[in-house]
């Protein structure tokens, strides 16, 4: 028992560990005091509302599931990957004209929309400036892809604001471009880095296609049902842009209380609704069980990931079990 703990305690050091790399090699990729010193400053600032580095660890535990330890391009990948995640999140603050993010005030509301898209892009540039330096010219081609997809999935989203018959295929189709391309993405590079075969890397981008729409329902859900203390951002956000998510969806076909959110959100995209009025709309959610329904939903993609992990027959697939775990109970 005790040898399984410490296999355990090794395992997270390390991890931990290569989290450390990657945000000095973010530090590094980004530095560039001779000729934007601005530029650096303000996108250092940004770095301090950074997340928990989701999918760098994810990157890191399926490389582990072929590699004995992590090399500098694992490192350099998930760097990459992390640096256009941010620059796509100070993008979206832009559009949404949102003033936080993760409890800080976001780059836009602090400098302004003009020096945040010019920080956005400045980082996108620095990653494919990194990636062409480094001869990882295969991590180039599919970062493009990625924001590629995720660009088609933000103006799939744009283009249906305010739309009541919108189906949850549609739904789904978007918020797989807009939030489950990154997962893909680093789930692809792992499963590379640990040598699988081509089935098993379909696998393991199936795995992070799931985990990024869990990922987005969790998101839908704190807009929802959660408060500022809790989500560092204003509540009703998606519901006040006339973007309708998966609870709204489920919602609007309840026999009982769908009609009356139907009506409220009517009257959504003819004015500013109420404080007043959303909560009473959070109340109209809550009794056609779209809470309720939208977890059913997420326990059942953590379900298919589940088998996906169990069809690799890997025992460090344990890690992955972890980071579903959290994702799914968080």
């Amino acid at each position: 028992m005790n040898v399984i703990v410490s296999d355990a305690l090794i395992r997270d050091k390390l991890i931990d560990d290569c989290v450390f790399k990657v945000h000095e090699e973010i530090k590094n990729i980004l530095s560039d005091y001779k000729s934007s010193q601005k530029l650096c400053d303000i996108v250092q600032d940004a770095l301090t509302s950074s997340g928990k580095m989701l999918r760098t660890k994810l990157l890191i535990c399926i490389s582990l599931m072929g590699l004995e330890e992590i090399s500098q391009k694992v490192i350099s990948q998930a760097a990459a990957v992390e640096i256009t995640h941010l620059a796509s999140l100070i993008h979206d603050d832009i559009i949404d004209d949102s003033t936080l993010r993760r409890s800080h005030k976001s780059t836009q509301a602090k400098y302004g929309k003009d020096v945040a898209v010019f920080a956005g892009d400045f980082m996108i540039a620095k990653v494919f400036s990194y990636l062409a330096n480094e001869n990882l010219y295969e991590e180039t081609k599919v970062i493009a892809d990625t924001i590629k997809h995720m660009c088609n999935g933000e103006v799939g989203q744009n283009l249906i604001k305010y739309r009541l018959d919108m189906g949850e295929e549609e739904y789904f189709e978007n918020i797989s471009g807009k939030t489950a391309s990154f997962f893909k993405t680093v789930c692809y590079f792992g499963a590379r880095n640990a040598g699988f075969s081509q089935i098993d890397t379909e696998r393991m981008v199936a795995f992070g296609e799931n985990l990024g729409l869990m990922f987005q329902l969790k998101d839908d859900l704190l807009d929802l049902f959660s408060n500022k203390e809790v989500t560092g951002k204003e509540g009703f956000s998606d519901i006040r842009e006339g973007i309708y998510t998966y609870p709204v969806l489920l919602a609007l076909k309840d026999e009982d209380y769908g009609e009356e959110i139907h009506r409220i959100l009517v009257e959504n995209k003819e004015r500013k609704l109420g404080e007043d009025e959303l909560v009473n709309l959070r109340k109209l959610l809550i009794k056609a069980e779209a809470d309720a329904l939208t977890s059913l939903k997420i326990r059942a993609l953590a379900d298919e990931n589940r088998f996906i992990l169990a069809s690799m027959n890997n025992k460090k697939a344990k890690y992955l079990e972890k980071i579903l775990a959290k994702v799914e109970n968080s």
